[in-house]
């Protein structure tokens, strides 16, 4: 739950899912470190506890990221939009051949 404290949201449902999904985070790595086996930090450990904290020092340890092959793509997304121009032709103005300042 570190790192929570420090929300830089304004919407008024936002204000209300951070913290809530902080501490559903929390409960999570609490029962976590509960579950998971004793592991020493270090020689000098020598009757470790079971903390949150321990066992996400230990998992800073792992290379789950780099180890774990992911898809390049997760999902497809499924647009309606698809047919739509994207990115600067999107807003780009069109040319019409009679301008309303036009003489004719």
């Amino acid at each position: 739950m570190v790192g929570a404290h420090r929300q830089f949201v304004h919407a008024d449902e936002s204000i209300q899912r951070l913290p809530e999904l902080s501490l559903l985070a929390g409960s999570i790595l609490s029962y976590l470190a509960a579950t998971a086996p004793l592991a020493p930090t270090g020689f000098w450990d020598r009757q470790p506890k079971r903390t949150p904290g321990r066992f996400r020092r230990i998992l800073m340890g792992k290379s789950f990221p780099q180890s774990y092959p992911l898809p390049r793509q997760l999902r497809k997304k499924a647009s309606v939009t698809d047919h739509l121009p994207k990115g600067i032709l999107a807003h780009r103005r069109k040319t019409t051949a009679l301008a309303p300042f036009a003489l004719p």
